[in-house]
């Protein structure tokens, strides 16, 4: 939800989880090494089957069923720290994240105003999708879900702060895969593949922080989570419609309401963007801090 990298194979997908981006200090205030210096939680393991380059679909083809050819990410877990990742909100003061955004931290919370976060309570961790919910005492607009089919080569707009800034990305629809979380299960996880097509502001690296964030139509409607990128592939990955519909059927503070996030128009390719800072200004889009120790 990318460029070469000079020490891979020829050939290889690195796949990167979209793991936090650390903070300078942990709760207590003492230093920490700046986050270019920490590994990433979760490293990648570079066996992935598919196509060196996205097939040209067109635009009204619908996303075609899970099928047992999708390819899959095979990702090796690490050590989670002090971090950061992004939360969207779904109710009044009820939130989604990724799973690893919150999963294993002390503490955690949203950032709800200038040094001021709202604490993160009673969380809800899916443990077959990389999804979770969690409730705050502030509530923000909310989101409401697409129920109508996903297109091949549609547009997603992914809003969040990679890198622990606020940014928002543009992406196109390519097809179906599977995460393999690497934990102790045999599962796979289903989710969607997007092709990054513009970032503002343009930056480069990592979309590490981005994770959790919400990938919405141009009609503003949730269409996904951001999870997983590909950096050298220019691939983000997003948890999967089923995966929403199962994350919000196992929280019970969900009650599906209108949106209360509203637009004035559609949400285009040319000023997308916009659309982000707004909602980052509301806090229907915002920053995870997540304390381990």
């Amino acid at each position: 939800m990318l460029r070469p990298d000079r020490l891979g194979l020829v050939g290889c997908l690195v796949i990167f989880v979209l793991s936090f981006v650390f903070q300078d200090s942990d709760s207590s205030g003492r230093h920490n090494p700046a986050p270019e210096r920490w590994d990433p939680r979760r490293p990648a393991i570079s066996d992935i089957t598919e196509q060196r380059r996205p097939r040209s679909v067109g635009p009204k083809q619908t996303l075609p069923a899970v099928s047992s050819k999708d390819p899959t990410l095979n990702l090796m877990p690490s050590v989670k720290g002090n971090s950061t990742g992004t939360a969207f909100s779904i109710g009044k003061g009820v939130w989604m994240t990724a799973r690893h955004v919150i999963e294993g931290c002390n503490k955690f919370g949203i950032k709800s105003g200038p040094k001021k976060i709202s604490r993160g309570k009673n969380p809800v961790i899916n443990p077959f999708h990389d999804l979770a919910i969690f409730d705050t005492s502030i509530a923000a607009p909310n989101f409401s879900f697409d129920k109508e089919n996903l297109l091949l080569g549609q547009d997603g707009f992914h809003f969040g702060y990679p890198q622990g800034k606020p940014a928002a990305i543009h992406s196109s629809l390519l097809g179906r895969a599977n995460i393999n979380p690497g934990r102790r299960t045999r599962h796979k996880e289903p989710v969607l593949a997007w092709a990054e097509i513009r970032r503002v502001p343009n930056f480069s690296g990592s979309l590490g922080g981005i994770s959790g964030g919400p990938v919405i139509n141009k009609d503003g409607k949730i269409i996904g989570v951001s999870v997983v990128e590909a950096r050298r592939r220019g691939r983000i990955f997003t948890a999967a419609p089923i995966g929403l519909e199962d994350m919000l059927r196992r929280d019970a503070s969900y009650k599906p309401t209108d949106s209360g996030v509203k637009f004035d128009n559609n949400i285009n390719r040319q000023q997308f963007f916009k659309f982000g800072e707004s909602l980052r200004r509301k806090l229907a889009v915002s920053k995870v801090f997540c304390w381990v120790q």
